[in-house]
This record gives C-alpha cells, structure tokens and sequence, in this order.
C-alpha cells in the first residue's frame, strides 16, 4: 500500500495506515471494504480475517476513551481483542493514480484522465551519492528498496554521471581507494533519486550497507514540487458527446444511485467531465478551470449549487458511497496481483456487502 498510495500523500487532518494490529504479524487472509460496519466486523471474525483494508479511517478523531457502551468504540475493542488488524488508505487513495478517482472516471466511461487538483507541494526529497563505478548498481539497488527511485507509475528512477571525487583518509581510517593517511582521487559515479521524504532514514541506512566506502558522501534536498501523477479528482473526455440528461441518467445506473441529483446549467451536449469521489463540491473551481462541463461528485454542501450556477458548470451529485465504492474490487485485484508478483500469499477479497446509508421513504397512503 505504501507503494501505490503512499500516506505521506494523504491530507495533513487524515488519519491514514495500521490504525490497530500489530505490525509484525502474519495476514494469511485479508478482506477489503469501504467502510467497517457491524455486519462487516462479524463476518470478518467469523470467517478468520486477519486484516481488514477499508477506505474511510474506522478511527478518525482522537478517542477520547475505550468505553464498550459506545458501539463505535466497542467495535473497536472487539476488532483488537480478536487480533484483527484495521487499515485505512483514504485520501492517499482518492490521490493515488488506479485509486478512487481513477476507478470512478473508468466506470463513466471517461479516457485521456488529467489529474484535477494535485497534491499539495510536500514529502519529496531529493537524494545525491557519489559511488565507485563498479558499486552503482548495487548502491541503486539498495535506494530502491528502501523507497527511492518512484516517479508516477515509473519506479527505479535515477540519473547518474561520472567525475572526480577527492578525500584525505585519517591515519586510522580503512579506505575503499587508496591509502590510510594520504590524499587520493578516485573514479565515482554522482547518483541520484527521488524519495518520500518519510523513508529518508530507511534509504539512509539502506546506502550505508550496500555502499563500499567507510563514510560515504550524501547529500538529501527538500523538494517543493507535488508527486508526478498523485491528486484529487480527475478530468477527462466522453469517447463521443452525449446529451446532459443521457449521462447522468447512464451515471446513476451504473453507481447504482437512485438518481442523480444536479444544480447549474446541464448542457445539452457532455464532452468533457470531471469527478471527484465522495465529497467534491469544494472542487467546482478547479472543474471549470480544466474545460468540465459537468463536475459529478458524491455529495455537496447546500451553498453548491450558488457557486456552480455563477461558474456555468453543472454540478452532479450521485451519492457518497456509490462513487467510493467503485474502488472496493479494484483494491482487491489489485493487491493480489502485487502479492503475486512478490511471491507472497495473502488471500485477499472484496466485501461487496455494504450499502449506502441514506435511503429514500415514501409515505404509503391508507385506502
């Protein structure tokens, strides 16, 4: 999970990673959720779940205390008394390329996806090392290992150039090149890679053990720029223009949403259309920056509908959890084609079971 929606891309207020369990323990079986609910905790205990993946954070404001008269903590009590694990990617996961967003323009249909808003300036760094030609390879290795080298979907990313490094070695010293006491110049190879900021002590650690010299050159730089390809909603194309009303109408059924609710002008033909799962009504702005004629979202604040109106962008609203949900499966193929790959095991599956909180009631008439 840290490679594909690592949490340092997550928003500062998200509560996001192992949020009970125990690190070092085994998941021979994990199930993926959107939420943990009751019947989703007593399946996942009845069926010997080791960890459960869900994409809104089962804790997410500071517990005050561990009451078990409260049923949102004793769900919690009773998930770690049974030994099972809660993990929550939230919006690490609606920013990460083939998460939330991604899967939500997928299921409407929409190609040639830009990202919308991206992630905030934060977390990168660069890291610079200077290496014996002969070592490059294995130093790069190591770097990449510990979390280096990852721009986008590309991974084991770095540049390197030959020059001269130069060093006095102390009298006690052991170098690689040359002689204790004396000055030399050697042959090096300048790497260098991009990293979380997060995993600067794993790549530090993780270039000492695989690099030659007693103390090897390092140099790490904060970067401000976003992360290639992490953000916040997405905007593309419709493959052909379709009436305003057809699409939203094909979006409900396919979220399976009642219906879309909409507030701004519906154009008589869609082209390009921006989403933004779960709650995006704040992103109208953005939408109509990048050419969307429909911004589709799960859920808007009342004051919407004033700003989408004033912006000449139709405002979409299908449901919170319908435009959520729609990453459950992905997650779990996901997972288990890495695992695979790995030459891990876990069973990992989709809890498909949920449904959307909110339902509609009809008064029913006596006769």
């Amino acid at each position: 999970m840290e490679q594909w929606a690592p949490s340092w891309t997550a928003e500062e207020w998200d509560r996001v990673g192992l949020l009970a369990g125990d690190p070092r323990a085994e998941a021979n079986r994990a199930w993926v959720a959107l939420e943990l609910s009751p019947d989703l905790l007593e399946q996942a205990l009845a069926a010997g779940v080791d960890l459960l993946l869900t994409h809104h954070p089962p804790i997410f404001k500071p517990l005050g205390d561990l009451r078990l008269d409260k049923p949102a903590t004793a769900r919690l009590v009773k998930a770690a008394a049974a030994g099972l694990a809660l993990f929550a990617a939230h919006t690490n996961l609606d920013a990460a390329p083939g998460g939330v967003n991604d899967a939500l323009a997928g299921r409407l249909g929409l190609i040639e996806t830009e990202t919308l808003a991206p992630v905030a300036e934060k977390g990168l760094a660069k890291l610079v090392t200077f290496v014996p030609p002969e070592h490059l390879e294995a130093v790069a290795r190591a770097l990449f290992a510990a979390g280096a080298g990852r721009i986008g979907a590309y991974r084991d990313c770095a540049f390197h150039a030959p020059g001269m490094g130069a060093f006095l070695a102390p009298p006690e010293g052991r170098p690689f090149v040359g002689q204790a006491g004396q000055r030399e110049n050697a042959a090096e190879e300048r790497l260098e890679t991009l990293l979380p900021l997060a995993a600067a002590g794993a790549a530090l650690r993780a270039l000492k053990e695989a690099h030659p010299y007693e103390e090897p050159a390092c140099d790490i730089y904060p970067l401000r720029q976003p992360p290639a390809g992490f953000g916040l909603g997405r905007v593309g194309n419709l493959p052909a223009p379709q009436g305003g009303e057809e699409f939203l109408a094909a979006a409900a059924r396919e979220l399976g949403s009642e219906a879309a609710q909409a507030a701004g002008p519906l154009p008589a033909q869609v082209e390009r259309v921006a989403v933004v799962g779960g709650s995006g009504g704040d992103f109208l702005a953005q939408a109509a920056a990048a050419g969307a004629q429909i911004l589709v979202t799960g859920e808007a604040g009342y004051h919407a509908w004033e700003q989408a109106g004033d912006l000449g962008i139709c405002l979409a609203v299908l449901g919170h959890y319908h435009t959520e949900a729609v990453i459950v499966e992905p997650w779990a193929r996901r997972l288990s084609k890495f695992l695979r790959d790995a030459g891990l095991f876990c069973d990992i599956a989709a809890w498909t079971h949920g449904a959307a909180p909110w339902r509609p009631v009809s008064a029913r008439r006596g006769g």
